[in-house]
Parts: structure tokens; C-alpha cells; sequence
């Protein structure tokens, strides 16, 4: 009886003893799994294994690289974890002339930059040279040479909703009149006038119902090319001066 006895608490000890070394295991583990994110934060956010190395801009051709690069105000040796792209994507937007701006990072130690130029939908006179405005209305730039098929409108350029208001029409003209366009003229937001030639226009009215409009005036100088004066500013009843 007694050598059952010392069997069975030999048992006891070795399954405490085992306990013991579970938990010294779970414990150990633990602490290494610690460990390691701790030196994966480090890696990531102090250490210069990724780090800002290289800054590639793409997208642009009207502007510099430099410039995009300088906005976005991205430092190289700055761990990848560590840099705001959405602070930078926004002082790249704040760029006259890029509407958009994306900023991603790459590992190892690449910053991307991606941008989105404004385009050109017309040109307004303005001192020293011409105004560009984009296909929303804004003004975005300024140049000193008029660009090369670009129309020109004669408008008061710091009449925003005028310049919305011609930049929704030039946006709905079809290719073909686009092509014959010398200039757009805008007296009031209700008077817009396209001048397709020496002695041809389209009397436009107002933007509203450009896209219809356009659609009356390609039928129209299609089907009446001579006409002098082609009046689409009420696109239901549209008239005609040959």
C-alpha cells in the first residue's frame, strides 16, 4: 500500500512540474512575441532600413518635378511609417495647377507621388498675358503666350460663375465646332456667343441645357454650313441666318 502511495505523488510532482514548465514555455513566448513587435516597431518607424530614399513623381508634364516635390515637403531619411501622406497629398493639391494629388509609400525606401494636372478649357485676357481656366471654372494659372488651340473667351475673368458658366459650354461644343472655334464671348451669364468664323457664330443664350444645345448646333452647321448665325439659345425652336 505504502509503494502506491509514493507512486501516486511521484505522479503529482511530475505533472507540477510539468505545469511549471508550460508556463515558463507560454511565458518565454510571450516575452519573444513582445520582443518582436517592439523591433518591428523600431525597424519601422526609427530604423533606416525603410526610410525615405527615393521620391518618384509621376503624371506631370506641364509641372516641374521640383516644384511637386518641393510642396510636397516629404523628407528623404524619414521612416516610411513616419511620413503623412494625406498631409501631403493635400499640400499638393493647394498647387495651382494640379487638381489632384496622391501620395503612397513603397518599401523598402520609396515615396510615390502621383498628380493629376488641371486641363485647359479656355484662356481669358488678362494683364500681362492670359488666364487658364480648367473645365470647372477655376482659374489656375497664368501665361504669357496664348497656348496653341486653345479658344479664347472675352469675359470678365473675375466673374467666377461667367467663367463656370463658359467653361460648361465649351465643354459641351461637339469636336467639329470645336475645331472652328476663334473665340467664345460672354457679356452676361444669358448672352454667350461662340464665333466659329469671320462671319459665322452660334448664339448660345445661357449654359443651361449645353449638352442639348450642342447637340442642335453640330445638326445644324452640319446640315447648313453657310449659315451665318446659328441660334440654339432656345434648343427646342432653334433658328437660323443664312
Amino acid at each position: 500500500m505504502s509503494g502506491l502511495l509514493v507512486d501516486l505523488n511521484g505522479r503529482v510532482r511530475d505533472r507540477a512540474r510539468e505545469a511549471r514548465r508550460r508556463r515558463i514555455r507560454l511565458v518565454a513566448a510571450l516575452i519573444g512575441a513582445v520582443a518582436l513587435v517592439v523591433g518591428l516597431a523600431f525597424v519601422a518607424t526609427a530604423s533606416p532600413l525603410f526610410s525615405v530614399r527615393k521620391i518618384t513623381v509621376t503624371g506631370n508634364s506641364r509641372v516641374a518635378t521640383e516644384a511637386i516635390t518641393q510642396a510636397a515637403a516629404i523628407q528623404t531619411g524619414v521612416p516610411l511609417a513616419q511620413v503623412d501622406v494625406a498631409a501631403a497629398s493635400k499640400r499638393l493639391s493647394a498647387l495651382p495647377a494640379i487638381g489632384r494629388g496622391d501620395v503612397t509609400v513603397a518599401l523598402p525606401d520609396t515615396v510615390n507621388i502621383r498628380v493629376t494636372e488641371r486641363q485647359i478649357a479656355f484662356v481669358v485676357t488678362v494683364e500681362g498675358g492670359f488666364a487658364l481656366v480648367d473645365p470647372t471654372g477655376v482659374r489656375f494659372d497664368q501665361v504669357a503666350e496664348r497656348p496653341a488651340g486653345v479658344p479664347l473667351a472675352e469675359l470678365n475673368a473675375e466673374d467666377g460663375q461667367l467663367l463656370a458658366d463658359v467653361a460648361t459650354v465649351v465643354g459641351a461644343l461637339p469636336d467639329r465646332i470645336t475645331a472652328k472655334v476663334q473665340r467664345v464671348t460672354a457679356q452676361t451669364r444669358d448672352s454667350i456667343v461662340v464665333v466659329t468664323g469671320e462671319n459665322s457664330k452660334i448664339v448660345w443664350g445661357s449654359a443651361d441645357a449645353s449638352a442639348l444645345k450642342g447637340q442642335v448646333a453640330d445638326a445644324l452647321t452640319t446640315a447648313q454650313p453657310a449659315c451665318a448665325v446659328v441660334d440654339v439659345s432656345a434648343p427646342s425652336h432653334p433658328t437660323t441666318r443664312c
